[in-house]
């Protein structure tokens, strides 16, 4: 009875005060910072989430799943791995959203030794000579992109192209003296360093 009649007695009181002009208590959200004035994180009053998965098609990635962290409005970090059609490789790199829609990636990532052969003949045609040297060929490579992305509530679709970077060793027991026809891609020492460029398209489903 006594908490009742509390009850009865500081409802009219804010009901009042309410009426003097008084202003319900609000919190803001900065989204910048990701943490409301009450302490509360932007996530959970609607703001921006921060963890999501991203798949992709590149030219030097072959298809990527990847793990996407947004560790702040202004930055976006994501590692993974996937396939580029004949060996498992993986992934990491950062990406700079700008304005517009506008975004800057950085990437690095490593595949690991496979048959290239069915890759090269797919695109060269039945004209197409297997080499030994690409039975068992990994490569690293690296891609700085500029691009265009559309967000729309926690999907982001993207489209980026630039220059890539490819760097290998052929097997040193090799003696490339002896094989006819090699790519002047291919140093002295076995080395293999090429620019090229890149393209790349995919989304992002934040979590």
């Amino acid at each position: 009875m006594v908490l009742a009649a509390l009850g009865l007695w500081t409802a009219p009181a804010a009901s009042r005060s309410l009426e003097d002009g008084g202003e319900r208590p609000s919190s803001s959200v900065d989204y910048s910072s990701g943490v409301s004035s009450s302490g509360v994180s932007a996530d959970s009053k609607g703001g921006r989430h921060s963890l999501g998965l991203m798949f992709d098609l590149g030219t030097l990635d072959g298809g990527m799943l990847s793990l996407v962290y947004r560790p702040a409005p202004w930055l976006r970090l994501h590692a993974g791995g996937g396939t580029n059609g004949a060996s498992p490789g993986v992934r990491a790199g950062a990406v700079v959203p700008l304005a517009k829609g506008w975004g800057i990636s950085l990437e690095g990532g490593h595949f690991f030794p496979g048959d290239l052969n069915g890759l090269f003949s797919a695109f060269a045609g039945s004209d197409y000579d297997d080499s030994h040297l690409l039975d068992s060929f990994d490569y690293d490579f690296a891609n700085l992109q500029l691009g265009w992305e559309l967000e729309r509530n926690d999907l982001v679709f993207f489209v980026r192209a630039g220059v890539g970077y490819v760097w290998s060793r052929l097997p040193a027991e090799e003696d490339l003296s002896r094989i006819d026809n090699l790519s002047p891609l291919v140093d002295a020492d076995g080395s293999v360093e090429v620019f090229m460029p890149s393209l790349k398209l995919g989304f992002i489903g934040f979590l």
